[in-house]
C-alpha cells in the first residue's frame, strides 16, 4: 500500500514543505515590492517573468539531466540552493537585485520539478501512481489556499523578511527529508536501446524526448488539452481584480473568498481521484476539467452586482474541480504513459511549454480586456475553453485513441 512506501512518504512531506514555502514567499515579495518599496507597475510586472522565463530557457535541459543524474541528489542540491538564495533575498538592497535573485531561484526550481516527477515514477508502483499524484495534488491545492493567506498575514504582521526566512527553513527541512530517502531510489533508470538515440548526447536525448511525445497520441493530446486549460486560466486569472472592481466595487474581500472556493474545489477533485488505482478515461478527466474551467469563466463574465454570493462560490468551486482534474490528471497521465527512463525529459518539455503559456497568456488576456472589457472577455474566453473541453468529452475515443469501455479500478486501500 502507498502508506507503507517510506520513500514516497518522505518525498511527499518534502514536496509539501517546498510548495507551501513557494506560495508563502510569493506574497512577501509582492508586498515588499508594491507596498514597502512602492515600485512602479513595470517593475512589479517583471516579477511573474522572473518566475516563468527560466522555465522556458532551462526546463528541457533539466528534464534530460533528471533522467541522467541521481534524482534524489539533484532535488537535495536544488532545495539547498533555493534556501541560500532565499536568505539572500532578505538582504537584497533594491528591486533589481531582488528580481535577479528570484530569477536564479526559479531556475533552481526548474531543475527540481522533472527530478521529482521522475523519482515519483521510480519509487511508486504503477497501480499506485494515481493515488500518489492525487495526494501531491491535494498538497498543492492546500498550499495555494494556505500559503498566500498565511504568508500575507506574516508579512503584514511582522515583515516580508519573516516570510522569506520561513521559506528558507522549509527548503532546508525538505532537503533533510530527501536525505533520508535511500540514494539508490534516485538512481538512473536503465535506458532501453529503442528510446535512446545517441548515448551520452544531450541533443540526442532531447530529440528522443520530443520523438516519444510526438509518437504517443495519448501524451500528445493530453498535453494539448492541459495547455488549453492552463492558457484559459492564465489569460484571465490575473484580471479577476478588474472584473470584480466592476461587479463588486464595495467588496474587495470577495476575491479572497472566491480564490478559496477554487482551491477547495481543486482539493475535492484530487481527493475523489485518490479513490482509484487506475483511471483510463482521459477524455472525461481532461476534457471534463477543461469544460469546467470554461464554465467558471463564462459564468463569472455573466455575474452582475446583484448576483448572490452562494452562486458565485458554487461556480468557482466547480471551476476548482476542473483545475484539479486538469493538473493532477496531466501529472498522472505523464507518469503512466511515459516510459520510466524518459519521465524527466517529457516532464521538462511539459514544464517549458507551460512556462511559455505563463508569459504569453496573461498579456493576451490583458489586451482582450482592453478591447472588449472584463465581462465580455471572461464570457468569450470561458465559452471558447468550455466548448473545447466539451468536444474533448464527446470525441474522447477519437482524440485519445483509447477505448473508453475499460473500467477504472476502485480501491479504498490507499
Amino acid at each position: 500500500m502507498l502508506r507503507k512506501n517510506r520513500s514516497f512518504a518522505k518525498m511527499f512531506a518534502a514536496y509539501g514543505l517546498s510548495a507551501f514555502g513557494d506560495y508563502f514567499d510569493f506574497m512577501a515579495v509582492t508586498i515588499l515590492l508594491g507596498f514597502i518599496w512602492k515600485e512602479d507597475a513595470m517593475t512589479i510586472a517583471m516579477l511573474p517573468l522572473c518566475f516563468a522565463v527560466p522555465g522556458i530557457a532551462f526546463s528541457q535541459l533539466a528534464g534530460i539531466l533528471a533522467d541522467r543524474w541521481n534524482k534524489r541528489n539533484l532535488m537535495i542540491a536544488t532545495d539547498l540552493l533555493r534556501s541560500g538564495l532565499t536568505v539572500m533575498l532578505i538582504f537584497a538592497p533594491n528591486a533589481g537585485v531582488l528580481l535577479g535573485l528570484i530569477a536564479i531561484r526559479s531556475t533552481a526550481r526548474v531543475f527540481h520539478f522533472p527530478a521529482q516527477q521522475s523519482m515519483t515514477r521510480a519509487v511508486v508502483e504503477p497501480d499506485q501512481l494515481l493515488q500518489a499524484t492525487s495526494i501531491n495534488g491535494a498538497v498543492f491545492q492546500l498550499s495555494k489556499i494556505l500559503g498566500p493567506l498565511l504568508g500575507a498575514s506574516a508579512a503584514s504582521a511582522f515583515s516580508p523578511s519573516v516570510s522569506m526566512a520561513v521559506n528558507a527553513v522549509c527548503y532546508v527541512v525538505s532537503a533533510f527529508l530527501l536525505l533520508l530517502v535511500p540514494a539508490m531510489d534516485g538512481r538512473r533508470v536503465p535506458v532501453a536501446a529503442s528510446v535512446t538515440g545517441k548515448k551520452g548526447s544531450l541533443r540526442g536525448e532531447w530529440r528522443d524526448g520530443w520523438r516519444l511525445l510526438w509518437h504517443s497520441r495519448t501524451l500528445r493530446m493530453s498535453l494539448l488539452f492541459s495547455l488549453i486549460g492552463l492558457a484559459g486560466i492564465q489569460m484571465i486569472d490575473a484580471q479577476f481584480a478588474v472584473l470584480f472592481r466592476e461587479i463588486a466595487p464595495e467588496q474587495p474581500d470577495l476575491m479572497g473568498w472566491l480564490v478559496t472556493a477554487i482551491g477547495a474545489g481543486g482539493l475535492a477533485s484530487v481527493t475523489w481521484l485518490r479513490r482509484y488505482q487506475e483511471f483510463t478515461r482521459y477524455g472525461w478527466l481532461l476534457g471534463g476539467g477543461v469544460a469546467l474551467i470554461g464554465l467558471m469563466f463564462a459564468a463569472a463574465g455573466a455575474f452582475r452586482q446583484d448576483s448572490t454570493l452562494w452562486l458565485m462560490l458554487l461556480v468557482f468551486f466547480i471551476g476548482g474541480i476542473g483545475t484539479g482534474f486538469t493538473s493532477s490528471g496531466m501529472n498522472y497521465i505523464l507518469q503512466k504513459e511515459t516510459p520510466p527512463e524518459a519521465v524527466g525529459r517529457v516532464s521538462g518539455i511539459f514544464d517549458s511549454l507551460s512556462s511559455v503559456i505563463f508569459v504569453i497568456a496573461p498579456l493576451s488576456g490583458g489586451a482582450l480586456i482592453g478591447l472588449m472589457g472584463a465581462s465580455r472577455t471572461f464570457l468569450t474566453v470561458g465559452l471558447a475553453v468550455g466548448i473545447i473541453g466539451f468536444v474533448g468529452i464527446v470525441l474522447r475515443r477519437q482524440i485519445w485513441g483509447i477505448s473508453d469501455t475499460r473500467k477504472s479500478e476502485v480501491s479504498h486501500n490507499a
